[in-house]
């Protein structure tokens, strides 16, 4: 595979209170500029005999980084928990308290591939993750423009089934953008770049096949456990 683009990150509150997965609260999340899935495993063998005899691995969650533009006014509320007011005519008031809880979030994303000359676009879906807030840097202004960026990180564990993640190739890029957009229940005729209000979108699945914590990158505990694995796009 050679992926040659990525595009339209795309983010949706999770709601399992139902025992069916739902996502309300769509949004387009800034302009994508680079997403990090790294899966982590617990693995274990077994030795008998003076050889191994055994050995077995199994996913336990995956570390996300997210890498964006900007991140929207949407996501301190959707994401990360925070209390967003309008403050007068054209201001608007983010507050954070040391209490906020981020959100289990579906995050959607796709991908443009060049194969044999052919090009696809490849939509992925992460059912269940859990993002926050990462180190904020700012710099004056100097000779040279410098651009300061967020990046996000965070952990997606599985739903119902262990799903954790689904990926979807179509020949155009609609398709790819339509797809997404019906897993995170925006409606067709919502205004993607921003966000805003959405239905609610129900992509199938149940109660969590786990437990998961926000943000970074996280070693595990297990023993005999190690990285593995991984997507950078």
């Amino acid at each position: 595979m050679a992926y040659v683009g990525l595009a339209k990150p795309t983010v949706a509150k999770l709601d399992e209170s139902a025992g069916t997965p739902k996502y309300t609260d769509g949004f387009t999340c800034g302009k994508a500029m680079a997403l990090d899935i790294s899966p982590q495993y617990a693995e274990g063998s077994l030795f008998a005999d003076n050889k191994k005899s055994e050995y077995d691995k199994e996913f336990k969650y995956a570390d996300v980084t997210l890498g964006t533009d900007t991140l929207p006014i949407q996501a301190h509320k959707v994401m990360f928990g925070h209390e967003v007011s309008k403050e007068g005519e054209s201001g608007t008031s983010i507050k954070n308290r040391t209490t906020d809880s981020s959100n289990y979030v579906g995050l959607g994303i796709y991908m443009d591939e060049k194969v044999d000359g052919l090009k696809k676009y490849v939509a992925m879906w992460i059912y269940k993750v859990k993002f926050a807030e990462g180190q904020e840097s700012f710099k004056t202004k100097g000779d040279n423009i410098e651009y300061q960026t967020p990046s996000i990180g965070g952990q997606a564990i599985g739903i119902d089934d262990n799903l954790w993640k689904e990926t979807m190739i179509y020949d155009t890029e609609k398709e790819a953008q339509d797809w997404i957009d019906e897993m995170a229940g925006i409606k067709k005729d919502q205004t993607q770049e921003g966000g805003g209000e959405s239905g609610s979108g129900e992509p199938g699945g149940g109660e969590q096949g786990g437990e998961g914590s926000g943000g970074g990158t996280t070693s595990g505990e297990e023993t005999g456990e190690k990285e593995n694995g991984g997507e950078t796009v």
